[in-house]
């Protein structure tokens, strides 16, 4: 069965990338990887991805800001947070922006499925909201 839900994975660690990639893959989701959230945005339009998962300490553009933008563009996006330098601030900041999520590294497969489930779940019960 081939789930339909494309995502996005912004990091600047091609590490990282690899390891969402295949992760994701496992279980066939369509996946865009970018190093940078100038290149990102480059390639971002309104309703092209369902989930993202967005590094917070990049360099130029941080993931706050990335997230400010993404979901300036995309309300319904649900990006989850990722980073290995996690601090109240920036979660408390991350939430208030509308993040899904505070993804601490190293993540666990199962945590990386259950956060595209639960950001699928929360993108169908807003458009039955609507």
């Amino acid at each position: 069965m081939t789930n339909t839900a494309k995502i996005v994975v912004v990091d600047d660690e091609a590490s990282v990338l690899e390891s969402f990639k295949m992760i994701l893959g496992i279980k066939n989701y369509d996946v865009d990887t970018f190093e940078s959230g100038e290149s990102a945005l480059k390639d971002f339009s309104k309703g092209k991805y369902q989930v993202a998962f967005v590094d917070i300490k990049m360099p130029k553009m941080d993931g706050l800001e990335l997230l400010k933008r993404l979901k300036e563009a995309d309300p319904d996006l649900e990006v989850a947070m990722v980073t290995a330098y996690a601090d109240d601030q920036s979660h408390a900041k991350a939430i208030d922006l509308g993040a899904l999520e505070y993804l601490r590294k190293p993540f666990l497969m199962e945590e990386i499925y259950e956060l595209v489930d639960r950001g699928l779940r929360r993108r169908k019960a807003k458009k039955e909201i609507k």
